[in-house]
């Protein structure tokens, strides 16, 4: 029997929230016979929940995961063009109706970021344990955070805004990870670090997660995937994003923008 694909959707760009029509082109080269799970990445979730469209073309599928980020910074000038993060906390009824289950859900907390500017200082971590709390009902228990990677093109963006990156040693990292761990412990959610040194290597495509929570019970690899980062954990899939699909949400410590 031929291996069943992962899709994922995409890490390079937020398909959901920019490029529905082309995700749904794009879906198409793929009929759900040959697919095992639709992965789905998105800041913004609205257009995957419209009647029709999208929505539609998904419910084609057996299996879709999603990893849904909320850091709390919608709105701000560090995500200019997300929603507010209580915009789409009042959608997760309807994301969880989409997945068939909150466990096929994982929120991104992703990524931590401290900046300041002309005196007045930015954190998007104290507003953890709020979002928490906010999402917890969901059902949702998965968790996955990281701190914002200061390539140059961030900082001088982040420059250019007036904002200076505030870099975290190690001892800090570990420090803030002991109340993320703290928090998650009172609301019930398994916390994981995406690709960050000296944490426990995690998946956010976790081959052996999608294959336990598929609605009929088909595994899918759990090979490692090639082409990732050196701590990333994520096993094969095939991403259907490309870095021309180029993110129309401007946020100020996107890697994936080229300057």
């Amino acid at each position: 029997m031929k291996e069943l694909l992962v899709l994922s959707a995409s890490r390079r760009t937020d398909l959901v929230g920019c490029y529905p029509e082309a995700l749904i082109e794009r879906l198409k080269e793929y009929p759900p016979d040959r697919v095992h799970t639709v992965v789905l990445w998105t800041k913004s979730p609205k257009n995957m929940l419209l009647r029709g469209g999208l929505r539609e073309a998904l419910s084609c599928y057996r299996h879709i995961y999603v990893h849904l980020t909320i850091t709390g910074m919608g709105g701000s000038a560090f995500e200019p063009r997300i929603p507010a993060w209580e915009e789409t906390t009042d959608l997760l009824g309807e994301v969880v109706k989409v997945t068939k289950s909150p466990e096929r859900i994982c929120w991104r907390f992703d990524p931590i970021l401290e900046a300041k500017k002309d005196g007045d200082e930015f954190s998007n971590l104290s507003l953890f344990s709020r979002l928490a709390e906010t999402i917890a009902p969901s059902g949702i228990k998965q968790v996955m955070v990281s701190w914002v990677f200061p390539y140059k093109k961030v900082i001088a963006r982040m420059a250019k805004g007036g904002w200076r990156l505030c870099q975290k040693s190690p001892e800090e990292k570990r420090r803030q990870a002991g109340f993320l761990k703290e928090v998650c412990e009172r609301f019930g959610f398994s916390l994981g670090f995406c690709s960050m040194e000296g944490f426990p290597v995690s998946r956010c495509i976790d081959g052996g997660r999608l294959s336990r929570l598929h609605p009929d019970g088909l595994s899918c690899s759990k090979e490692k995937a090639r082409g990732q980062r050196e701590l990333c954990g994520c096993t094969k899939s095939l991403d259907i994003g490309w870095y021309t699909d180029r993110c129309k949400h401007g946020c100020m410590y996107c890697y994936a923008l080229p300057y």
